[in-house]
């Protein structure tokens, strides 16, 4: 679920006239992924580590402590989803390991960094989750309409102020 959870946030955190730029290595050719074709063919892990620090302005999320545990989560739910034998059950040896918690902690951590790097720059996406009341939580409810915060995401296209 944390996976899908995470695939939903990049998703919608695209703006609708985004475009992505790929070179091909050694063969002189670009590609450009519209909106649709980012979330139809980009992987999650290159939406979170390549497109979205490019939307939210952010640093590379790839030198946070919990990148491989992302790494983990994808592995697991792609051993989960893409099984090869019904008997095969080899794989739920890895949710008795200590750091199954870790990587279950994954999608609010991902989706953290890129609100705690915004927040600062008063940017907001309304899509992010809210706690109301729960200031020692993720994130920190606030009512950004108005504090002028600028609206990022493709919830409002453009600056709401």
């Amino acid at each position: 679920f944390g996976y899908t959870t995470l695939e939903a946030f990049a998703n919608l955190s695209i703006p609708n006239n985004y475009e992505y730029l790929v070179n091909i290595k050694n063969k002189g050719i670009k590609e450009v992924y519209d909106k649709n074709a980012i979330e139809r063919w980009i992987s999650l892990g290159e939406k979170l580590s390549k497109i979205l620090p490019d939307v939210y302005e952010t640093k590379k999320i790839e030198k946070e402590k919990f990148w491989s545990y992302f790494i983990k989560l994808e592995k697991y739910r792609n051993e989960i989803i893409h099984q090869k034998s019904i008997s095969r059950t080899e794989f739920y040896k890895n949710y008795f390991r200590t750091d199954i918690f870790d990587i279950c902690n994954v999608p609010e951590l991902v989706m953290k960094f890129y609100y705690e790097a915004n927040y600062k720059k008063q940017r907001i996406n309304p899509l992010w989750p809210w706690l109301i009341n729960k200031e020692k939580e993720f994130p920190i409810s606030t009512d950004y309409k108005s504090e002028n915060f600028e609206v990022i995401g493709n919830l409002f296209e453009g600056k709401k102020k």
